[in-house]
């Protein structure tokens, strides 16, 4: 349930950095509310009359800001139920809503995303981690930090997706680059990209 990352398109690149450090507490269709639920396919006007969400900060400051309206969020749940990615699709006013048609056809492409994520990605992945952990004798937080290092994030991102102080980030890539017998971090992704 942390925000870890987001690929964004055809939306302004500081939507993410607004949404993540002010607004996802006041999405009325933040993944944390519907955890204990079996949703799949969410729209906001489902969640939120329109009277109200017209009044809401979350629309004033936030929705009205970056010109969308309508949105809607595919969960894609892992096989305890819990929530591991998200797909959101947002509209501008001149869109109409998501029609009920377009809610079937996402549902039936969301069985089949959902499927992908959990039989080929996430195995893959579970693989990839054990095998660095293994070959480098990495702990869990340690190969946290490599993932993101290695996706491109800088410290300071390192350090705030996955709440760390970054001082501790540091020592943690001290003992990264120690483990794995490279220098700088430009190494370090060669060689684990290489092994992979």
């Amino acid at each position: 349930m942390k925000h870890q990352a987001a690929y964004i398109s055809n939306a302004p690149s500081e939507i993410e950095k607004a949404y993540t450090s002010t607004y996802f507490t006041l999405d009325p269709i933040h993944p944390r509310n519907f955890k204990d639920t079996n949703d799949r396919v969410v729209t906001l006007s489902s969640q939120i009359s329109t009277e109200r969400l017209m009044k809401h900060r979350y629309y004033l400051e936030f929705m009205q800001k970056y010109q969308h309206r309508y949105v809607l969020d595919m969960f894609f749940r892992n096989s305890r139920n819990e929530i591991i990615a998200v797909i959101s699709l947002l509209r501008n006013k001149s869109q109409s809503d998501f029609t009920k048609e377009e809610i079937g056809l996402l549902h039936s492409v969301h069985t089949f995303l959902e499927y992908s994520l959990n039989t080929v990605y996430l195995p893959k992945r579970d693989q990839e981690r054990t095998c660095l952990q293994t070959r480098y004798n990495l702990t869990d937080r340690e190969l946290d930090v490599l993932e993101m290092l290695i996706s491109g994030a800088n410290n300071k991102e390192i350090a705030k997706r996955i709440d760390m102080g970054l001082a501790t980030l540091k020592t943690h890539l001290n003992h990264i680059f120690k483990k794995t017998a490279v220098q700088t971090r430009t190494e370090l992704t060669a060689k684990i990209m290489s092994e992979l």
